[in-house]
Parts: C-alpha cells; structure tokens; sequence
C-alpha cells in the first residue's frame, strides 16, 4: 500500500512539472509559424549561416526555426542549414504541416523521452519506484527542460531516439523477437540522421557487436535494419537526390558533417571537470573556462553513481555478454563515456 501511494505521489510531481513546464511557455505553440516565416527568412539570409559579414547573429533554435518552413517548401536540405543533418528538421516541417507551429512537436517528443526513460528504468530495475524517481531526475533537471524554453533544439528528437532505440533492441534480444530488435536498431539509426550522426554511430555499433555475440542468428536481422536505415536515410536526401546529388554523394555529405564537427574538438577530458565542477572548457570567447547556467547538484550525484556502479561490475565481474538488457545497456554507456571524453565538452 505505502508503494502504491509513493508511486501516486511521484507521478502526481512528475505531471504537475511536466504541464507546469509546458504551460509556461505555452506562447511558443501559438499557431502562427507562416505569419513569422518571412521574418525568419529574412533574417537567416542575413545572419552567419549565410554570410561571413553577417547583419544579425541568431541562435540554433532560429535557424531550425527557418529551415522547417523551408524544408515544408521544398528546399535542398544541404543547402539550408546544413551543419546538422535534415531529419530533425524535417519533423519540425511536419510538426508546421500539422500545427502550422514547430515546436508542438518537440514537446511530444519531450514526453515520448521521460516515457522512455521510465521504461528503460523498469526495464533495468523491475523496480516501478526506481523508473519514477528516474522520470522524477530528468523533470527537474533544466538541461532538459531548457529544451522547452528554448525551442526547437534537436537534441530531443537524438535523445528519444537512442533511449527508445537502444531499449527496444535490448528487449527484443532477451525476449528474442526479432521484430522489436529491428525496430530499436532502425530508430538508433534514425538518431544518427537528426544530430552529429557519430553520436547514434557509437550506440549502434556497441548494440551490433553484443547482438552478434549473444546471438548469432540475429546478424540477419542486423542486416534487415542497415537496410532499413539506408533506406530512410536516402528517403531523407530524396530532395538533395532529386537535385543531381548520387547515393555516394549523399555518404561524402555525413563525411562532411563528420568533419565539421571534429574541427571543435580540442581538449581531451574536459567533460569531466563539466559534470563534477561546472568548469566548461569553451573554444570561444576570451575566457577559456566558464560556468554553465545549466549545471545541477544532479549531475555529479547521478553520474557519480553510475561510475560507481561501473567499477563495481568490473570489479565483482557481474557483466559479461549474457542475452541482458543490463548488460547492452551497461556496455553502451562505458563506450559512450570513452567516446564524449575524447571530445570538446559540452553541456
């Protein structure tokens, strides 16, 4: 009974958050995106994206703001805002389409992902406490609820994602059906197509590798999902295709994007000294470490607890390649963790 009312309790928070979050900021989801859209194309046209002597400097969410209009029109996806790649634009036009606002779709986004994380915390714990408070952690923290306030950002669409893709895939291996294991390798790659595609690259190769190994009947299931993502990759290039551009053209492009974001890595380990001490490392600026507004007390404690509990497993040897959703997702995030400390750090 005491569970059953703690469990109320914490989903009472988490909504009364979530619709405090959302309704906070209920002026962005006013249907008026084609009345601001020429505003958005003239100051696009105008700002570093397009200009090196740029009139205005604008931020990321006003340019993802301008391309779902442009994109909804039509236009090339490597010739308006090309630094990310199109997916997660795309959704913002459909989210245009629908609303004939762009953000509505960040915010089902946003549930899709604490509803994600509460699953995947089940899944990990059987523990129905732990998948609330998991849910409770990510409410209150503002690196996320900033998504809201400073929408449309991408990193909820690349978040959802990997979090539903990298679950699903799990709990088809240890369930074995195929179905579901495909369909969580097809939405890691999915990830790949809306931010720094090397990031949802990392997750799909660590989720491959364990599948090989834990079972081998499923490399060709494996192979049904690479082609499912080529598919759709090119389906997300059909504009660019239909430009002239070939399918190899479109591959040079995510090199492209690959190298572009390389060029900002520069330190080594600095994410670390992020997490625990709020020290941001910056390749801007004339001050080389500041202060990230976004830090909280729950970044040292949550990642805290995790390393902690890496240690402990190689330590004890509790995690080998059994068919275990602990397991993937144990061996995803050291990867992971390996991977972001070898990069630029950033919030």
């Amino acid at each position: 009974m005491i569970k059953k009312v703690i469990n109320i309790a914490i989903v009472c928070i988490i909504m009364f958050r979530v619709t405090w979050v959302l309704y906070d900021n209920r002026a962005k989801f006013v249907p008026d995106y084609w009345q601001r859209y020429p505003i958005l194309k003239d100051v696009f046209g105008q700002s570093q994206y397009m200009m090196k002597g740029w009139k205005y400097w604008i931020p990321d969410e006003t340019a993802y703001s301008y391309a779902a209009g442009a994109y909804a029109k039509g236009a090339n996806p490597i010739l308006v805002e090309s630094t990310q790649p199109p997916l997660g634009k795309y959704l913002l036009s459909l989210s245009v389409l629908l609303f004939n606002n762009e953000n509505v779709i960040v915010a089902l986004f946003f549930v899709f992902l604490l509803v994600g994380v509460g699953w995947t915390a089940y899944l990990l714990s059987n523990s129905s406490i732990v998948s609330d408070i998991s849910v409770l952690l990510l409410t209150s923290d503002s690196l996320f609820t900033n998504q809201i306030r400073y929408m449309p950002l991408l990193d909820i669409f690349e978040i959802t994602f990997i979090v539903w893709g990298i679950a699903c895939a799990a709990l088809g291996l240890r369930k074995s059906v195929p179905v579901i294991f495909i369909v969580g390798l097809v939405l890691i790659g999915l990830s790949m197509m809306v931010k720094v595609w090397v990031t949802g690259a990392i997750f799909l190769c660590v989720v491959t590798v364990c599948a090989v190994i834990m079972k081998r009947s499923y490399i060709k299931y494996i192979f049904i999902a690479y082609g499912i993502i080529f598919v759709i990759l090119l389906a997300v290039y059909a504009k660019t295709i239909s430009s002239g551009y070939s399918p190899l053209e479109i591959l040079k492009v995510q090199k492209w994007l690959f190298w572009y974001h390389e060029s900002k890595i520069n330190n080594f380990f600095t994410i670390w000294p992020l997490v625990f001490l709020n020290k941001w490392y910056v390749w801007w600026g004339s001050e080389p470490i500041i202060r990230d507004s976004n830090w909280s007390v729950l970044w040292p404690i949550i990642t805290g607890v995790f390393l902690f509990e890496i240690v402990r497993k190689l330590v004890t040897k509790s995690v080998s390649y059994h068919n275990s959703t602990w397991d993937i997702f144990f061996y995803c995030m050291v990867i992971y963790s390996f991977f972001i400390s070898a990069g630029q750090a950033s919030a």
